[in-house]
């Protein structure tokens, strides 16, 4: 151990001679990691890691089951990387490779480390009193990484990266690495290998880098993967699952990953690492997000699998109303928008609602009823004059609901219209504000005139401090009204972000910087909420969605509304089989969009000339629509309670080639429903093998022939048709 101690003492005084973030960034580029030859093992069947004993650096990260080996090389290890800034210096990182560690303990049973480090030391202030306190612990393929930060420094502890994967290899035989995010409802493949995706800008970085967002990322091979993911219930950080390409690329044209080991003398590598955003002020401490790593086989279905183990200790699916358990669907109507297109009257609207309860369509999204039309007006939600008035909206609301048509009102809690007359300084206490004290302000959107679609009069949007107190009482307040006029439920439109802020900043009486998570926030206001309902109409009686809400959220919002286009990845439906999402259809002969729907268990949104027309002005959407919803009714064991396994329990092949373009959804009693979509021009013949062979016999149905037909496992489908082959 003295003579690795003296090696790190030599490598920390031959590198004086420059600091990061001086001179050229090939220092950083080049820099290695000191190792030490000495080396901490922890492992079990399924992983294996090496910690330098005298670094921390994670030396080697294998996966056992497959013999991939996720970090091998030591000289390109990483430990730790700390931000500690000041007022008047935001650059001012800490290194792992310049610290040695206090002390590293492994348990008796070989299963857990324990590292520390202390009295850091920085690039530009010296000795920083900041502890890091590492947990490494295995279960099973998974590795759970924990940390908790003490500061005792004069300094903020802003950012954290742990762990750091400081050389991420692909496996032996892989041609392509892909990286896979999700936002919106979807999964979004980034290119990792050979092709990199720069995502930030080359003006802002020194290297090539990308920053994924989410519960989790994976990192996609040919047949195996990595999950990467936050397993925190209580989201008072962000986390950031980042690569960089170090040195860069070899041809910027090709954006290409260079080929060798080495390029002009620099270490070729690609840097993972998960970067935390704690902002611990001095005197505190702090815990950070638990990070799991999992090592998995297969496409990104097995690496969501890890996400749903987890999901399984802590989910509990919040109560819902009756209508909304069984096959259900939507119409969206926007009467007002923020440039005072005003369509209907209160009065008028339940004429405009009989179209939905002739055609069995369970519930209106009303949107545009507030003051000011939609987006406009936030974060109030009183009547509009223009419109009517409270007691006419309550009354048409009360003659729809008599229809059958429950009536859901387009709500929004995220954020203030900065050209409201009601926008003060009030209410501007009430906004997030940035480390420097400004509001955070959000673009906002267009509507309906030139002037506004050319972005001249956009009403802009100060962001809400969530956590806030005040912002609650305020919210809770403008919710009441929702429940008083007799509505059935509300969707909280843009409930999944905050115009990409994450945090509310305030200096507290020590001039010291403290952050707020807005998703903190999201869960006190969505629990409000909730026990608002609770206490009047009940929980089983008024529905709360909302667009897009994250997983955490969806222990309050029982719906959610997305959109999808060609290349959806249902990464949301895979994650909970049995959550309700909502799509859109705008297109008058919207089949394909209807097939989506059935293929992926979504609910269907009629939204005729973008959510402002009526059912009529779109008939062969409609019908062909109901059709679907029919036959899923119909069938209702096999396409809406049995669980969604995209395509995991069967293959689908055209000519003996291999066919994506379909889902299986799998029973309790283990029968499984294929649902094959026919996304060509022409009909096909599609040959459906299930995985271990059928359990049962065979028979088809469409929602054009609803029917029973015997089949064999080739199944015809018409040009922009699906066909369900079922199990019987």
């Amino acid at each position: 151990m003295l003579i690795a101690i003296l090696f790190l003492g030599h490598w920390a005084l031959a590198a004086e001679s420059w600091k990061s973030g001086q001179d050229s960034p090939v220092h950083d580029s080049d820099l290695l990691m000191p190792v030490s030859g000495r080396r901490v093992v922890i492992e079990n069947h399924n992983v294996r890691l090496v910690f330098d004993e005298i670094s921390g650096a994670l030396l080697e990260l294998v996966s056992k089951d497959t013999g991939w080996r996720i970090q091998s090389r030591s000289d390109l290890s990483g430990s730790f990387r700390v931000f500690a800034p000041t007022r008047d210096r935001s650059y001012s990182p800490i290194l792992g490779a310049r610290n040695k560690v206090t002390s590293i303990t492994k348990s008796d049973d070989g299963q857990t480390l324990t590292i520390v480090w202390s009295h850091l030391q920085s690039e530009y202030y010296g000795e920083l009193d900041i502890t890091l306190t590492g947990h490494v612990e295995l279960h099973g393929p998974d590795v759970w990484f924990d940390m908790s930060v003490r500061n005792e420094s004069k300094n903020e502890v802003a950012t954290v990266d742990w762990p750091i994967i400081g050389a991420f290899e692909r496996p032996l035989a892989a041609k392509t690495v892909s990286r896979m995010t999700f936002g919106y409802g979807t999964g979004q493949l980034v290119p990792v290998y050979p092709e990199f995706r720069d995502e930030r800008g080359y003006f802002g970085t020194n290297y090539p880098i990308q920053m994924g967002e989410g519960r989790y990322n994976l990192m996609l091979s040919d047949h195996e993967g990595l999950y990467i993911g936050n397993h925190d219930t209580a989201p008072n950080e962000i986390t950031r699952w980042t690569l960089e390409l170090k040195p860069g690329y070899d041809s910027s044209f090709n954006g290409k990953v260079p080929a060798g080991e080495s390029i002009s003398g620099h270490p070729v590598r690609i840097v993972g690492s998960v970067e935390h955003f704690p902002f611990v002020p001095p005197g505190q401490s702090s815990p950070l997000a638990r990070v799991v790593l999992s090592p998995f086989r297969g496409g990104w279905q097995h690496g969501a699998d890890v996400y749903r183990r987890w999901r399984a200790t802590w989910y509990h699916r919040p109560v819902a109303p009756a209508w909304t358990l069984g096959v259900h669907s939507w119409q969206q109507i926007q009467i007002n928008s923020a440039e005072d297109d005003l369509r209907t009257s209160y009065r008028d609207l339940p004429k405009r609602a009989e179209e939905a309860a002739r055609n069995g369509i369970d519930a209106i999204q009303l949107v545009g009823w507030n003051n000011g039309g939609q987006d406009r007006g936030n974060p109030y939600h009183n009547t509009d004059p223009r419109l009517g008035t409270f007691d006419d909206l309550k009354e048409a609301i009360a003659k729809i609901e008599k229809m059958g048509v429950h009536v859901i009102l387009f709500n929004k809690y995220t954020w203030a219209d900065t050209t409201d007359a009601n926008y003060d300084s009030d209410l501007d206490k009430l906004m997030a504000k940035d480390p420097n004290g400004r509001t955070y302000i959000y673009h906002g959107y267009e509507y309906q005139t030139p002037e506004q679609l050319a972005d001249i009069n956009t009403r802009r949007f100060a962001v809400a401090c969530i956590p806030n107190e005040s912002w609650i009482s305020l919210s809770d307040k403008e919710f009441q009204e929702s429940i008083d006029v007799g509505a059935s439920g509300i969707l909280y439109d843009e409930v999944f972000h905050h115009g990409g802020y994450h945090y509310c900043f305030e200096r507290n009486s020590y001039g010291d910087l403290v952050a707020y998570s807005l998703e903190a926030g999201d869960q006190a206001l969505a629990a409000s909420f909730r026990n608002m309902i609770r206490k009047t109409v009940g929980e089983d009686h008024f529905l709360m969605a909302g667009e897009d809400p994250y997983d955490l959220e969806t222990r309050y919002y029982s719906e959610s509304y997305i959109r999808i286009s060609p290349g959806h990845i249902p990464i949301d439906r895979y994650g909970d089989p049995q959550l309700n999402i909502m799509i859109a259809l705008t297109g008058f002969d919207d089949r394909e969009m209807a097939n989506e729907a059935l293929r992926y268990r979504y609910v269907m949104s009629y939204e005729p000339f973008n959510f402002k027309g009526n059912l009529s002005d779109f008939p062969l959407t409609l019908a062909y629509g109901k059709k679907v919803d029919a036959l899923r009714r119909q069938y209702q064991s096999y396409l809406w309670d049995a669980e969604y396994r995209d395509t995991l329990d069967a293959t689908v092949t055209l000519n003996g080639a291999r066919y994506t373009d379909f889902s299986v959804f799998r029973r309790g009693d283990g029968k499984r429903a294929a649902v094959v979509v026919n996304t060509m021009r022409g009909p096909i013949a599609a040959k459906v093998t299930f995985k271990g062979g059928s359990k049962g016999n065979l028979a088809w149905v469409s929602p054009e022939e609803p029917a029973l037909h015997s089949s064999g496992n080739i199944v015809r489908i018409p040009a922009r048709a699906a066909i369900v082959l079922l199990e019987r």
